[in-house]
């Protein structure tokens, strides 16, 4: 599958040179398609996540740049979406039972701490 990039959020991206190694990768095997876009093949979506944090990055700092700058990350949102959010759950299955955090240390199971048998888990965090 191949997409492209708008010029000017191409032109962002390179510019910034990225730590990301997916992402460098793609740029690395990227063409330049018509006027200054960049015709990648992701490897990964996350690869296509990635350019839309810098897409969303350049929409917060408008005033940083250019007019062509903001079109350009608006057609890629509008294509490829806004980066997904991670939301922490709080009540992660598995986290706050015992087979998780052992009550004694003569558990079977790969314990996170070993605690003297007679305290309560709570012990940990006082």
């Amino acid at each position: 599958m191949r997409v492209t990039i708008p010029g000017a959020l191409a032109d962002y991206i390179t510019a910034s040179n990225p730590t990301d190694p997916a992402l460098n990768a793609t740029l690395d095997a990227a063409h330049r398609g018509r006027g200054r876009t960049l015709v990648i093949t992701p490897t990964s979506t996350a690869v296509l996540h990635t350019i839309s944090a810098y897409a969303e990055a350049l929409l917060i700092n408008r005033a940083l740049h250019s007019p062509a700058a903001i079109r350009a990350a608006r057609t890629w949102i509008a294509r490829a979406g806004h980066t997904p959010t991670t939301t922490e759950q709080t009540d992660t299955a598995g986290t706050w039972r015992a087979e998780w955090i052992s009550a004694r240390a003569t558990s079977p199971e790969p314990t996170l701490f070993d605690v003297e048998p007679e305290a309560e888990q709570g012990a940990l965090f006082a």
